[in-house]
């Protein structure tokens, strides 16, 4: 078992500062590890990369590409506000960070192609910034500070995202500061396709989530229990916030971190390093369920997204067979499946046909026990008597459909061409530390020019699987027929490519998704070049 030890550090400010030397690289060179396979398309020295010319946020050429999306001539304006609140969990009244004051922010919908005018006001005790996660983002609304915005300053501070959505499809919010998202800071975003092919009659959105925050503990400790030399000073610090929590919340956050660890031979092993005492769809436990009523008959859009922050889910529908009809906000070729696999972050669309009743919903936790529950009831229906049915429906154990299987419908489909630039970048531990990174002498040196096709080999050399994830742009999975992803799960000892097109200038962070492991270092910046 990974138990807390001396780790590698690195400050936010000083790993988007760096330069070419990213933050992989670092980590290769203070810990040790060996190197991956050389780039036949990066530069040929740190010293030659240190001289290039990178497209920094504020340049024009971010503004030209988001002037080059196509437009609805709509505009879809939002407030959020970030605040310390009390939240009802099922009877459980816990104080924590929402915006909005639920356990789940609000779901915003827009259509493809509007203009998004997002006001954020932080009345939180932390600077804070906030990621449209999957979205083809101008690079300066991105979120990512300091080099994408200066945080948004504590106690009153405020900011406007203003973007186009170009893309369709099933996003999500989330903030983008240290374990800021482990507690209520996350939310839905709906960007809705006027030429939506899937036949569905509804939709229905339902946010996965693993909680801990308030339950006698705290995101802060849990990461001082797996890494106390992390705690404080991970890519959420910004240089100055320090995590505060009691020994109360220290010791509960240690039991949660000694429980064991689950392990699915789906995902290739151990899945977790943290037992999570409860679970939440839509912001609800299972014993107070937010339910979904739909019309017997209807073909039903089912949005599924993962906002949880260490916890991949099987999710399943009893009495119903699920069609998958997109993954990440791309359509594809419709897929029938009893259950599927959401690693953290991915989001699958499914077609139900709603069948006459009140049917549980079931997303339980790969690998251990835990689930998260709610309802679909028909609206000829009367209510269970019991709404927590438990973990357990046969659905769970049925045809599995894997992401790999899955297929893109040719709409989506990445043009076929030659790779202009080939990277090779390795998953790693650092021994058995809580200690996450990216290695190799490509990790340091992601860099590209606008027009050029990427490719990205991840080398999983962990005891884990990564769900791994790029800022500002979609990929393909070449060895999944081209299936269009933003997040994509790598198992250990294996490999996987991406290929993307460079088309969104600026600087971009490519990290592991699981939310410790970014914050215990496994990230790496991806830079446009002149």
């Amino acid at each position: 078992m990974t138990r807390p030890g001396t780790g590698l550090v690195l400050d936010r400010r000083r790993f988007l500062r760096l330069g070419s030397l990213g933050a992989g690289a670092v980590g290769l060179g203070v810990l040790g590890f060996g190197t991956a396979a050389c780039s036949s398309g990066a530069s040929g020295s740190q010293a030659a990369a240190a001289e290039l010319d990178y497209i920094l946020p504020t340049d024009p050429e971010v503004a030209a590409a988001e002037s080059a999306r196509p437009t609805s001539g709509a505009t879809a304006s939002f407030a959020l506000a970030a605040g310390v609140g009390a939240v009802d969990l099922g009877g459980r009244i816990v104080n924590t960070w929402t915006y909005g004051g639920a356990a789940v922010a609000p779901e915003l919908r827009l259509s493809k192609g509007d203009r998004v005018r997002v006001s954020v006001d932080n009345g939180l005790p932390q600077e804070t910034t906030l990621h449209w996660h999957g979205i083809r983002i101008r690079n300066d609304m991105d979120g990512a500070a300091p080099v994408t915005q200066d945080p948004i300053a504590a106690g009153g501070g405020t900011f406007e995202y203003d973007f186009v959505a170009p893309d369709p499809g099933t996003y999500w919010y989330h903030s983008h500061s240290g374990l800021q998202a482990d507690r209520g800071l996350f939310g839905a975003m709906i960007i809705e396709d006027p030429n939506d092919a899937t036949g569905a009659d509804a939709d229905a959105v339902l946010v996965l989530d693993d909680w801990v925050d308030g339950l006698g503990t705290t995101p802060d400790a849990v990461i001082a229990a797996l890494n106390p030399q992390v705690a404080g000073h991970g890519h959420g610090g910004h240089g100055g916030a320090v995590a505060e929590y009691t020994d109360a919340d220290a010791s509960v956050a240690e039991q949660i971190t000694s429980a064991g660890h689950g392990d699915s031979s789906v995902l290739g092993g151990m899945t977790q390093h943290i037992a999570y005492p409860l679970h939440l769809i839509n912001g609800r436990p299972p014993n107070d369920p937010a339910v979904v009523e739909a019309a017997a008959g209807q073909r039903l859009r089912l949005r599924i997204i993962n906002a949880a922050a260490e916890t991949p889910y099987r999710f399943a529908v009893a009495g119903h067979e699920l069609t998958v009809v997109a993954v990440d906000g791309f359509d594809v070729q419709p897929t029938t499946a009893d259950t599927v696999i959401l690693g953290m972050a991915q989001r699958v669309d499914v077609l139900v046909t709603v069948r006459s009743g009140a049917w549980p919903v079931v997303a339980k936790v790969e690998g251990r026990d835990g689930y998260a529950s709610t309802v679909l009831r028909s609206h000829d229906a009367v209510p269970l008597s019991n709404p927590d049915v438990g973990g357990d429906i046969p659905e769970l154990s049925g045809r599995l459909v894997l992401e790999s299987e899955l297929r893109p419908v040719e709409a989506v489909r990445l043009e076929q061409r030659e790779v202009d630039r080939d990277y090779r970048v390795e998953l790693i531990q650092a021994g058995d530390r809580y200690v996450w990174g990216m290695a190799g002498p490509d990790a340091g040196r992601l860099v590209m020019k606008e027009g050029e096709r990427i490719r990205i080999t991840m080398v999983n050399s962990s005891p884990m699987w990564h769900p791994m994830h790029t800022h500002g742009h979609t990929f393909a999975v070449p060895s999944y027929g081209g299936l269009r992803r933003d997040t994509v799960n790598v198992l250990p000892g294996t490999e996987l490519a991406i290929e993307f097109d460079a088309d969104n200038p600026g600087e971009w962070m490519f990290h592991c998704h699981n939310a410790y492991h970014f914050e215990a270092g496994m990230t790496a910046n991806l830079r446009y070049i002149r």
